[in-house]
């Protein structure tokens, strides 16, 4: 009886746990855009990285101007975070756990890096990040149909564009590379995992493909009409020759043959 009771309890949680969820997705909460949307995971996904790299400004760096805008970061995208995790909540969209392959990348670099070189390689990568998701926080600011979204880019724009002026203030941002791609490192992440590049490859395994194709097919066509080799020729001609000895000898024996016959 206990057990039945127990048992009962725990489906009513779970079914109340359920249309609380359910309800936070019902009308009132709309369906994200997929604009909307992907503001969301872009933000998160910039939080999941500018964290750790915050810290390790504070960490590695000697540079006092360095160290505080990692601090400001760590503190401003910990705000963005809860933010973007309730609103995330609200309209029941999956949010990114961990920094993708890119970022990971950038870690390494950065924990690979000492001196005048981390600082360098610090501010580069946060302010071309930030530069990147900028023009999306714009468009989502003008276009989108939602309020709650539309206060969420406002926050966000505002965050982004004070963090591009503050990084810029370390003097360690060269203009003339920002808007070069941001290539990802061989040892993509923090944890060790390695990671080939495989669209730096593919031009040239296309054509590496293509070439031993057609150097295949080449020497499959040259096996194929291959001439007879002179020394074949000369074989043939010897045996020819040999065949026709024999019969001349053979008619000579016939002849004699005949001859002895005949004196008989």
């Amino acid at each position: 009886m206990k057990r039945s009771l127990a048992s009962l309890l725990l489906l009513l949680v779970t079914l109340f746990a359920a249309g609380q969820t359910v309800a936070s997705a019902q009308p009132g909460n709309p369906p994200l855009s997929y604009l909307d949307g992907e503001l969301l995971t872009k933000v998160k996904l910039a939080g999941l990285w500018e964290i750790p790299s915050g810290q390790m400004a504070q960490e590695r760096s000697s540079d006092p101007r360095v160290q505080e805008v990692g601090r400001t970061l760590v503190s401003d995208h910990l705000m963005l975070d809860d933010v973007t995790n309730q609103l995330a909540a609200q309209y029941g969209h999956p949010l990114p756990q961990a920094p993708n392959d890119a970022q990971k990348s950038w870690l390494t670099e950065m924990a690979s890096s000492t001196g005048a070189r981390f600082d360098s390689v610090w501010a580069m990568r946060l302010r071309a990040a930030h530069g990147m998701i900028f023009p999306l926080i714009a468009q989502v600011r003008a276009e989108t149909t939602d309020p709650e979204i539309r206060k969420y880019a406002t926050t966000a724009n505002t965050v982004v564009m004070k963090h591009m002026t503050i990084l810029e203030s370390t003097n360690n941002v060269d203009y003339a590379t920002l808007a070069e791609p941001t290539p990802l490192m061989l040892n993509s992440d923090s944890d060790g995992t390695t990671m080939v590049v495989a669209v730096a490859l593919l031009p040239l395994l296309v054509a590496l493909a293509v070439f031993l194709l057609w150097f295949a097919t080449r020497r499959r066509g040259r096996r194929a009409y291959q001439p007879v080799s002179r020394v074949d020729d000369e074989e043939d001609d010897d045996y020819g020759d040999s065949r026709r000895g024999h019969r001349r000898d053979d008619g000579k024996r016939n002849r004699l043959f005949v001859d002895k016959e005949y004196t008989r």
